[in-house]
């Protein structure tokens, strides 16, 4: 089965919806699943330059829905192993982060590329670090086990960077306006946050299996 995943690394709930979906997918006991992970940006390449995230979010929702979202994420992340600290972390332009994942995941397949994806919603959520910094970026790409002499070479480059940018063309041009979204082999879709591995499951885990476990 192909699992086609878009996800913003400076949207919370994305990064609470990877947690959700990889605990189903771990207990689904499916060996047959091939995740492409698509890059999007809500906010597109904004802001040009770091900016402290609940500032961000005031400029854009407004101080008192803003600080509801705050609140909302925070208290979810617990249930999940995350301890937000927006209060401290910065919104910043995840391009250059999107194009290391987009290399981790070509060059080294998905379990690499999530172990990734796992360190930089760390940096923007939990550490307080600015996903836009390269040697930030070059710092997490370490500790996910890739070469950073290679991933310094694509951060002082433009690779990665018209493909990257046109997978979230084609995202928009796709009807996609909101993240996270995941399409399961293009009949079946899970939108929006999710907090419930059982959303996932029910389509990871086939009927007849289901049904057995039920009638066991």
């Amino acid at each position: 089965m192909r699992i086609d995943i878009w996800s913003d690394l400076t949207c919370p709930w994305c990064y609470i919806t990877k947690r959700t979906f990889e605990l189903a997918l771990s207990s689904s006991g499916r060996s047959d699943v091939h995740v492409v992970l698509h890059p999007y940006q809500i906010d597109g390449e904004r802001p040009a330059e770091p900016t402290p995230m609940l500032e961000w979010l005031a400029g854009k929702y407004g101080p008192d829905r803003a600080a509801r979202m705050n609140k909302e994420v925070t208290a979810a992340g617990p249930r999940h192993g995350i301890a937000f600290r927006n209060e401290s972390g910065f919104a910043a332009n995840s391009l250059d982060a999107h194009r290391l994942l987009r290399w981790a995941g070509l060059s080294h397949g998905r379990p690499v590329q999530s172990r990734l994806e796992e360190l930089l919603f760390a940096a923007c959520f939990t550490e307080s670090a600015d996903i836009s910094d390269h040697e930030e970026l070059l710092r997490r790409v370490e500790r996910a086990g890739l070469d950073r002499e290679r991933a310094g070479r694509l951060l002082a480059s433009d690779e990665g960077v018209a493909e990257v940018r046109a997978e979230m063309r084609r995202a928009r041009e796709f009807g996609i306006g909101a993240v996270p979204r995941f399409d399961f082999g293009g009949a079946q879709r899970v939108e929006g946050p999710q907090e419930d591995p059982a959303v996932f499951l029910r389509v990871l885990r086939p009927v007849s299996s289901a049904t057995r476990g039920e009638e066991s």
